[in-house]
Parts: C-alpha cells; structure tokens; sequence
C-alpha cells in the first residue's frame, strides 16, 4: 500500500522550513502554557499485501473539555513529536526531537481551517453490520475512492469531533477531508489493489487526563511556510 503509507505518514512526519527568530514575533502569537484535561489513544497498523504487520505507530491526543485548542502525540522508537493547533490564534506549534533526554526543538507557524466548500468528501456506502467498539454502538460504511478501498466504522454516540481522533490520520493529504455522513470515526481500514492495508483503530477515548505543555522562555523558530489542513 505504497501510496497511502506515505500520505498516511506525511500527515505526522510534515518537517516545517524554518528561519530561526526571536521569541513572539511580529504578527503570531501563542499562548505562554496550554492545557488540557482530555485524551483520546488510537494506534496506525501497517500491514504488507501478505498480511503481515509491518509497522505500529501509537497517537494520542490531548483535548479541552470547555475549548478547541488539541495536541497530537506521535512517538515512533523513543522519538517523539507533538503538535499543538491553537484555533484562536490559527496556528499550529510542532515540537521535535522528544523523549529519550534530547532537548526538543519548536517551530510556530500559521494554521487555518478551511472553509465548509473547500473540503473534499469520502463518499461512504452504508451496511447493516453493527458492532461495539469501547462500548459504543457503531456502524459499518465502505468506501471506494480510485484504487483506494475499504471500511469506516462511525458511531453516532460520541459528540466529539473527528479531529481529535482516527479521521485525522485518515486524510490522506488533499484526497478527502470530511466524510459523507455524520458522526465519529471509531475505526478505519484503507487498503489497495497491491494487498496492502492500514488499520486505524481508537483504543481509548475521552479519557480524564490533565496535560500540560509549556512554552515560557523556549527557543521558538517561525516556519516560512504554513501548516497545511490537507496534510496534518
């Protein structure tokens, strides 16, 4: 499954250019401390046209119970990376480099939602094959897009949005960005004509977990370019 690993992967593995600047500039803006008391788990497995499992890559992310401000964790062999999007200030801060004692790196850069017409819909066939996923109710939809195919397991029981959970792993850059039918992506299979297949599957959710990040006096570069929506 060659092509959506590696726009599977851009999502979480996007490196900013940067042009190193002095704390606070000019026109962007970050909070000094961001906190969270909310945390949802999913894990990405990927696996080769025999089946067999190639990689694991767990994601956790951080969210507010009374705002929209999230952080994403990903840690792939010790090292980690988190990225915090701050909607009031549309921006988004990427941390480098953390885990096993190295000294992380920071990088802000502006990041906008876009607009309702400029998302591109997963059109999804509905099924009569339920099933229980961590207790809630869930519904299973196919999906075809080119050469790309698979299965959404959405839940109607979850009032959260898909952005703090499996769908944001699902984009596939600018290929699709929202779904055709309401509700919460719980698990999620893509798969190709090669054999290969990723597996995207919530492991827990909306656990009470407070979380703290931050960023009194730290070294923070300014990226040239923005954070793209269509591929993180």
């Amino acid at each position: 499954m060659k092509a959506p690993h590696c726009l599977i992967l851009t999502t979480f593995a996007l490196l900013l250019i940067s042009a190193n600047l002095p704390v606070n500039p000019s026109g962007i803006a970050w909070e000094e401390i961001y906190n969270f008391d909310r945390s949802n788990v999913f894990v990405m497995e990927f696996y080769a046209k025999n089946n067999e499992l190639m990689r694991t890559v767990n994601i956790k992310t951080w969210y507010q119970s009374d705002g929209e401000n999230f952080v994403v964790n990903m840690m792939v062999k010790g090292n980690g990376t988190e990225t915090i999007i701050d909607k009031k200030n549309e921006l988004a801060i990427q941390i480098f480099g953390m885990g096993e004692g190295a000294a992380p790196m920071y990088n802000a850069g502006g990041y906008k939602y876009p607009s309702a017409e400029d998302l591109k819909k997963l059109e999804l066939v509905p099924t009569d094959v339920t099933k229980d996923i961590l207790g809630y109710a869930c519904k299973r939809y196919t999906y075809t897009y080119k050469k790309i195919f698979g299965e959404v397991w959405l839940t109607d029981k979850v009032a959260l949005p898909n952005d703090i959970g499996v769908f944001r792993a699902c984009k596939m850059a600018a290929k699709h960005n929202t779904l055709s039918v309401q509700g919460f992506v719980m698990e999620m299979t893509t798969e190709d004509e090669n054999g290969g297949k990723t597996l995207m599957k919530t492991v827990s959710l909306s656990n009470n977990e407070n979380y703290s990040i931050s960023l009194k006096n730290v070294e923070m570069s300014v990226a040239v370019n923005k954070v793209n929506y269509f591929t993180f």
